[in-house]
């Protein structure tokens, strides 16, 4: 193959790329990944943090241009799920992988042929919107009697260290398992 043959092929999957660009899945998907941090570009892409995606479209988009958005689509489903319409039973692998991801499991499925240790890492990963917490720092509601002394005495406990309730029994329980344990 000679070099103006593959100038030509180079400038035919350019002119495709450009066009790919302007589709509105691609725009979408690639705006709201933007917008919360997951993604980084170096082309403008208007930034849409409140926009709900078709689950389908955002695989469209990470199968024909950017392939990046395919490894952090079960993080951003697990962490935005609001933000994307999944109808259940067309898309089993990937509720099974947002499932693992959620229990937090070092072991999983791949997705369309990435490795779960890449996927799983975005579960975990700082985001810029703040708001939207990593997959540790869910809190589970649990909900226990406590005797009123004893409540008046955690309260105390939770002043003096200028800390909430939450923070001081949590910390307390580690502090105790920790001296269990050693």
């Amino acid at each position: 193959m000679n070099t103006d043959d593959a100038i030509k092929k180079i400038r035919k999957k350019a002119k495709a790329d450009k066009r790919k660009r302007r589709d509105p899945r691609f725009l979408d998907t690639m705006g709201l990944l933007v917008a919360k941090g997951f993604l980084a570009t170096n082309y403008d892409i208007l930034p849409k943090p409140n926009i709900r995606i078709n689950i389908d479209d955002a695989i469209w988009a990470g199968k024909n241009f950017e392939p990046r958005i395919l490894e952090v689509l079960p993080a951003a489903v697990v962490r935005l799920k609001r933000h994307f319409l999944i109808v259940e039973n067309e898309h089993e692998d990937l509720l099974d992988l947002v499932g693992q991801l959620k229990k937090r499991e070092k072991r999983g499925n791949d997705f369309f042929g990435i490795e779960y240790r890449k996927l799983r890492r975005w579960a975990e990963a700082p985001l810029l919107d703040k708001r939207v917490k990593a997959i540790s720092e869910y809190k589970i509601v649990k909900t226990f009697r406590l005797n009123p002394e004893l409540l008046d005495e955690l309260k105390k406990f939770a002043t003096k260290n200028n800390v909430s309730e939450t923070e001081a029994l949590e910390g307390l329980v580690k502090s105790f398992l920790y001296k269990k344990a050693v």
